[in-house]
């Protein structure tokens, strides 16, 4: 048993080794496709650039690791990434290294400690299993939470955002324009937000049509309020009703809405807060009240029972 956990260690350690070191050495497919298009499929060789950052290499060891992860294809994973704001070209890779590296790390080091100091294999194995399964579930918790908050984000800065964005319309903007302005006055202040917005405007820019980049904007960030204000945007620029009156309107909505899921949180609140209050404040108000009672009553039952 001992040997074939150490052989297990070695293979784990040897294909982490192999894929950082793939992951450093490897080339760009711009660098290759440039060779196959250079005169006799030969280009020059490129000048020898500065060293880039660690960082740099860790992230690209943890993508290569991913790829021996399971998931790799998982449109949930990449949506859920989306949604986190984590955008880059081998986000699921690099998230599905990370999370390899840390539930399967902890697993083989409690294995081989657990083997080594004369632990039952069934025992060693469980815990193994139990470290496993806790650091896969921190990461996807990890993960949800940060696309929960920064959804949240964007739900309480819609509103306003819609109000910015009639300023600009009744100023005489376009609505391209004012995308772009939106976008770029929210961007200045850290908001997801006027990034997603900066995003619009780019694609815009680029050419794309204004109906597929709204749809874009709603189908990446994965709100139900950015899904309405696309659907309503498209609509209104179809039927060529006013921007300004539609988006106002819809201001004020979002903003009863914001209204109202604050209120339901509010009224959440004595339930969340009546096993704290039962578990933690009650035995001790209770203790506090009875308790010199019944020290009146103990001693008085043990006189009776004296006489």
């Amino acid at each position: 048993m001992t040997i074939a956990l150490t052989l297990l260690s070695f293979l784990v350690v040897t294909a982490i080794l192999l894929s950082g070191s793939r992951a450093a050495t490897a080339v760009s497919p711009v660098s290759a496709r440039l060779r196959m298009l250079g005169p006799g499929g030969q280009v020059a060789a490129p000048a020898p650039r500065e060293k880039r950052p660690s960082r740099h290499l860790v992230r690209r060891a943890l993508t290569s690791i991913g790829k021996f992860g399971f998931g790799g294809d998982d449109q949930s994973l990449t949506g859920m990434l989306a949604v986190a704001g984590i955008r880059t070209p081998n986000a699921a890779l690099f998230f599905l290294g990370l999370r390899t590296l840390l539930s399967f790390g902890p697993a083989l080091l409690v294995l081989v400690r657990q083997v080594t100091v004369g632990t039952p294999s069934t025992l060693a194995i469980a815990q193994a299993a139990f470290a496993w399964m806790l650091g896969h579930t921190a990461c996807n918790f990890m993960l949800r939470q940060r696309a929960r908050k920064r959804a949240h984000l964007l739900q309480l800065g819609l509103p306003d955002a819609l109000d910015l964005m009639v300023v600009c319309l009744e100023a005489g903007l376009g609505l391209n324009g004012t995308i772009a302005r939106v976008g770029e006055e929210r961007s200045a202040m850290d908001d997801p937000l006027g990034v997603e917005f900066g995003i619009v405007a780019r694609e815009l820019r680029e050419g794309r049509a204004r109906e597929d980049a709204l749809r874009g904007l709603a189908s990446r960030n994965g709100v139900d309020d950015l899904r309405s204000l696309s659907a309503l945007i498209i609509q209104s620029d179809r039927l060529g009703a006013s921007m300004a009156k539609t988006l106002r309107s819809h201001a004020e909505v979002l903003r009863t809405k914001r209204r109202q899921r604050a209120e339901e949180h509010a009224r959440k609140l004595p339930v969340k807060m009546l096993f704290p209050l039962g578990f933690f404040m009650l035995p001790a108000l209770l203790i506090v009240v009875v308790g010199p009672a019944w020290l009146t009553l103990s001693v008085f039952f043990g006189q009776m029972h004296a006489r």
